[in-house]
């Protein structure tokens, strides 16, 4: 059986609210307490007998009453169940249990407290009086005067309060004059009502709900928020459970200004491998038509829309088939390019629907793309190659009147990874790919490129590699040009290339907490590429950068260091992990270095200089770094810095901090951050930009004030999205999970 969904499980434990902690109450109290057989001593548990350990100040044998009785400071224990009590008496005939006098039961970390219970072991039936259960896995404490087990599988609990709040006085709580319930059936709260404190804030004479073991259908928390541009905005989900391997969510999202949206997500998993998820929202929109002299319809995007029907379909999928095939499936389409930035959710809130990059580790396009990406990929891997069939399409959603993005409908590609040639230091590799392009408008047609290699491996110097290799580049297109006119050209050539490389390694003593001490490996490396490919004035580059390679003759000198920590824990357990690694590399061009040029021109031999960084001492600080310098111009082409770090405070408090900026000269300049800071009182402040720093305008701002109680939280989020304005309110239950947004 394949593992439950992550989501299932949180719905099970907090977001169904009473009907799980109703589950729980009575699973324990018939699981554990009715299990006791004192008589024998033992309990047959998952088919071996395992003895229960029991102590008393005075254990007595009535054998004409068939009577057990245990007093003062009883204890009987099995395994992580313990039962403590002041009187215990065991009637073998009749088969009823009674514990009596400060009665408590641990089970697992869960905790029953009462003055008193009897359990009935041959029919399965119980009663306590004045009980208190404490739930360890949702922090959930729950009281009843009178808590009865009446059958196998139906319950009654008199005077019931739930609350995840300590101490006597909850912040809130629910409460029911009578709950009656049915397991893998239903149950019903009489006059159920959710106080705040001692003030009733919502009342409702009878509830009815489902009490199963398993996922259960039912709505979600809704969520009420206000927005500039969409008015009002309320959704209320719908959760069905549809079976073990799969569940789907509803969505009924009202907004004021633009209408009714439905929304359906679909799950599944088959295996530890296989699994899926999709989603669709719909809307007919009362904004029929966009207003292209409306200047904040213009800031959402230059381009114009006239439907009223409006889409997001979206998914990913990963497929395990039989003999080892696997599948991956991106799905993303949309209506036109207005909607994502128009009903964007909130960056910062709590969200019901499937994370799809967390899920895949594969990200959807962002909001801003001109392309929205739906790709399959069909693939075989074996030993030493591997076969792969690939179909991509990228949807314009401007809808341009000629559309001249190229498609690859449909390709194939066979790797062969590098193989010893009978026995000798020979290797052989191979790189193929076949591929089928359309266009709405522009040339179409089919490509095959082959780049088989053969390299060989000579240790001619002690501790020196050196690494001769030639490569052939072939490649063949049928152009499919217009009016039924089609063409063909082929181009050829070969790459000769060596490299020399060595590797130099020091140990370095550190003894600096549970570092031990640090490997310090330096390699470098120097290479020469030769290409002569040939100049042909008839060759028209189509489609891949791959069709316009042309001739290279340059060396190239790499400098690859890397940082490696052997650490010890306390019990002297060894690990190993790179906590740095540093590179340069520096290319020349020797065609450039003697090509003739005229005068008051100067030779530029040297290509950019390449540098990259990565910083991963700990789990808790992740530093990337990369730059390309322009030797002539003096200054950096592109290059960026990433920073994710995590500082851990005392109180069990931890501030986060990520910065991304990004620059890439007269093109890109970028700036992006997120920080949550945790002060104290159960106060924290968190901030989130993206700003062009070239046009100097904010893509997105977001701003949020959290307070986090024992047992409760609020959230007040203030956003500015592509000139929309957000402020919304966030309130949730610990254990319960977040009841309500508004």
């Amino acid at each position: 059986m394949p593992e439950p969904f992550s989501k299932a499980v949180v719905l099970n434990q907090g977001e169904r609210g009473i009907s799980g902690i109703i589950f729980w109450i009575f699973f324990i109290t018939s699981m554990s307490l009715t299990a006791i057989p004192l008589a024998e001593g033992h309990s047959n548990a998952g088919g071996e007998l395992i003895p229960w350990h029991i102590t008393a100040n005075k254990i007595v044998n009535l054998a004409e009453e068939d009577l057990y009785l245990a007093e003062g400071e009883v204890m009987i224990s099995k395994g992580d169940e313990t039962l403590w009590a002041d009187r215990v008496t065991y009637n073998r005939r009749s088969g009823l249990v009674k514990a009596e006098g400060d009665v408590k039961l641990s089970t697992a970390g869960d905790i029953l407290r009462c003055d008193r219970g009897s359990f009935n072991l041959k029919d399965k039936t119980g009663h306590i009086s004045d009980g208190t259960l404490f739930l360890i896995t949702n922090h959930y404490y729950i009281q009843g005067k009178e808590i009865s087990k009446t059958g196998p599988a139906t319950y009654i609990i008199k005077g019931c309060r739930i609350t995840s709040c300590d101490g006597e006085n909850p912040d809130w709580s629910i409460t029911g004059s009578e709950v009656a319930v049915t397991l893998e059936g239903y149950g019903t709260v009489k006059h159920a009502a959710f106080f705040v404190r001692h003030i009733p804030i919502l009342y409702f004479p009878y509830i009815i709900f489902p009490a199963k073991t398993k996922r259960q259908t039912g709505f979600l928390p809704p969520s009420i928020g206000y927005s500039r541009r969409n008015g009002l905005d309320f959704e209320l989900p719908f959760f069905w459970a549809i079976s073990d391997q799969t569940d789907a969510t509803f969505y009924e999202r009202y907004m004021s200004e633009r209408g009714l949206m439905h929304g359906l997500e679909f799950r599944y998993i088959t295996g530890a491998d296989s699994r899926g998820a999709f989603l669709y929202d719909t809307i007919s929109d009362k904004k029929e038509e966009k207003d292209m002299y409306d200047e904040d319809d213009l800031k959402i995007s230059p381009y114009p829309r006239e439907n009223k029907t409006r889409y997001w379909f979206r998914g990913r999928s990963d497929q395990r088939f039989p003999f080892e095939i696997v599948s991956r499936l991106d799905a993303d389409f949309v209506s036109d390019y207005d909607y994502l930035r128009e009903f964007e959710e909130p960056t910062l809130g709590f969200e019901h629907r499937a994370r799809l990059d967390e899920e895949s580790g594969r990200p959807l396009e962002e909001i801003h793309s001109p392309t929205r990406r739906s790709a399959l990929r069909i693939s075989r891997d074996f030993d030493d190659w591997s076969l792969q069939a690939l179909s991509s399409y990228y949807q314009r959603p401007e809808r341009p009147e000629e559309d001249t993005t190229a498609q690859p409908l449909a390709g194939l590609d066979l790797t062969v990874l590098p193989k010893r040639i009978l026995n000798l230091p020979v290797f052989f590799s191979l790189d193929s790919d076949y591929g089928y392009i359309y266009r709405d408008t522009g040339q179409r047609g089919q490509r095959l490129a082959l780049s088989p290699s053969i390299s060989y491996s000579l240790w001619p110097i002690p501790y020196v590699e050196l690494e001769p290799s030639i490569k052939y580049f072939v490649t063949y297109q049928w152009l499919e040009e217009f009016e039924g006119h089609t063409g063909k050209q082929i181009k050829d050539a070969y790459e000769l290339g060596l490299r020399v490389s060595t590797i130099l390694e020091r140990i370095f003593d550190i003894r600096k907490g549970n570092i031990k001490s640090i490997k310090h490996k330096f390699q470098p490396g120097i290479s020469y590429t030769l290409r002569p490919y040939p100049d042909e004035e008839e060759y028209r580059p189509w489609f891949e950068p791959v069709d316009t390679l042309g001739r290279l003759n340059s060396i190239s000198l790499s400098l690859d260091n890397y940082l490696d920590a052997r650490r010890e824990d306390e019990r002297g357990g060894l690990t190993y992990s790179q906590v740095a690694n540093f590179n340069l590399i520096q290319d020349y061009d020797l065609d450039e270095a003697t090509k003739e040029k005229a005068p008051g021109e100067k030779r530029e031999p040297f290509g950019p200089l390449r540098g990259n960084l990565t910083v991963t001492p700990y789990p808790d600080l992740d530093l990337r770094a990369t730059a390309n310098w322009d030797h002539y111009k003096h200054h950096m082409l592109s290059g960026g810095v990433a920073l994710d770090l995590t500082v851990q405070r005392s109180g069990n408090r931890q501030d986060s901090y990520i910065i991304d900026y990004v620059y890439s000269r007269d093109t890109t300049r970028s700036l992006n951050y997120e920080l949550k800071i945790n002060l104290l009182y159960g106060f924290a402040i968190g901030a989130s930009r993206k700003r062009d720093l070239i046009i100097k305008h904010d893509i997105e701002n977001s701003y949020w004030i959290d307070y986090q109680s024992q047992c409760w939280g609020l959230r007040l989020l203030h956003e500015d999205i592509d000139e929309d304005t957000r402020t919304m309110v966030f309130f949730r239950l610990l254990g319960v999970g977040q009841v309500g947004d508004f």
